[in-house]
């Protein structure tokens, strides 16, 4: 049995932390059973999806361990040292890390165990992100100088770019251990949802963090400007939370084509009654979102960003950059003239992702990753 510490953040929202779970919670599915997997988040995080998603970790005899009961910055401080008491203590063999602070706080706990002589199991990197320490470049180097020789997957070609580049910048060698595992989705199960679709308008999704980087300097002026041209032809639903939550919901308040529900647990099983999904994201590492609705049949109107745009076909026409409005704005006037063949267009993306994304092709991915690398 090869027992795996699958470091996380927190349980929540959030790519990285889906594609974790995610190899836990398929890998019993597909009767991996050689392997133990147990979730270890940095700091909690207190919501209904977050308990929702722990309630069905339980259920699948999945544990987990909470390194820090404190916030998320907080967490930092005990973090490497309660890493360092169940690495003791459930002697893993192999560490897989996913994204920036779970890296980090790992980064200092490997110091701690060169320090006192302690062996140190094997390591495994997943990059999600092509924006790497954008803001932290000291922290960065801190964190990426204790690695050396782990293995490195990236989400997607220009994740692993990315990580190479981090670390010429550095003056660091990059790891000769190096390959590519898209994140991979199923084809989901109608749930019930909670949304309240008008069958009379377009229903529009953003399903996300309310952040900087998820495009609300283009979402919150784009639904301003749909507003003005066509006011009552769209109706667009908000989902998730983030830092920008005030001018969401001011959205909300001052649009009645605006409605705003908290994450919600099993999207990808929910998404069925939206006809499209907005992305107006700056870049992702691999959009797990987009994968998701384009399985779910739901067509995808996104940006030209880098680990967004390799998930739809290449000729997709919902795609605009960014900084173009009228771009963007051409895109919506087509969808209310009904000038795209829409089943042509859901039939398109869902082709295109079970080619590239199956799920069953990730798991079967890093379980043989997993095994090759404990041997």
């Amino acid at each position: 049995m090869i027992k795996i510490f699958l470091l996380i953040a927190s349980i929540k929202l959030g790519g990285s932390e889906n594609v974790a779970l995610s190899i836990a919670e398929h890998c019993k599915l597909a009767r991996q059973d050689d392997f133990e997997f147990v979730i270890v988040e940095l700091f909690p995080t207190r919501d209904a999806y977050a308990l929702n998603k722990k309630q069905k970790l339980v259920s699948q005899n999945i544990r987990t361990i909470t390194l820090a009961k404190t916030p998320k910055r907080m967490s930092l401080l005990p973090g490497p040292l309660r890493l360092v008491y169940f690495l003791l203590k459930e002697k893993p063999q192999i560490v897989h890390s996913h994204t920036d602070l779970p890296d980090l706080v790992l980064s200092t706990t490997l110091r701690i165990l060169s320090f006192f002589g302690i062996k140190i199991p094997k390591i495994i990197r997943t990059i999600h992100s092509t924006q790497l320490w954008p803001t932290h470049f000291n922290l960065g180097k801190y964190t990426e100088k204790a690695f050396s020789d782990e293995w490195i997957c990236g989400v997607s070609e220009p994740t692993l770019k990315a990580y190479n580049e981090l670390r010429r910048k550095y003056h660091f060698p990059v790891s000769v251990h190096q390959q590519i595992i898209n994140n991979g989705c199923i084809i989901p199960d109608r749930k019930p949802h909670p949304f309240n679709i008008d069958t009379a308008k377009i229903n529009i999704a953003f399903c996300g963090r309310f952040e900087d980087y998820k495009g609300m300097d283009v979402l919150i002026p784009c639904i301003q400007m749909i507003y003005a041209l066509y006011p009552g032809d769209f109706l667009f639903h908000i989902i998730g939370s983030g830092t920008f939550q005030h001018e969401i919901d001011k959205l909300a308040n001052d649009y009645d084509t605006v409605l705003v529900y908290e994450a919600v647990p099993d999207i990808a099983a929910k998404l069925y009654d939206f006809d499209y999904l907005f992305m107006p994201s700056h870049f992702e590492g691999l959009a797990l979102m987009s994968i998701e609705a384009s399985f779910a049949k739901i067509p995808v109107i996104a940006t030209f960003a880098s680990g967004l745009k390799e998930t739809l076909p290449h000729d997709w026409p919902l795609m605009f950059h960014k900084e173009n409005r009228e771009e963007l704005m051409a895109v919506f006037e087509k969808i209310k003239n009904k000038s795209y063949d829409y089943e042509k267009l859901k039939n398109q993306a869902f082709r295109f992702v079970n080619e590239h994304f199956s799920m069953n092709k990730m798991i079967d991915t890093y379980a043989e990753l997993y095994r090759r690398i404990n041997e």
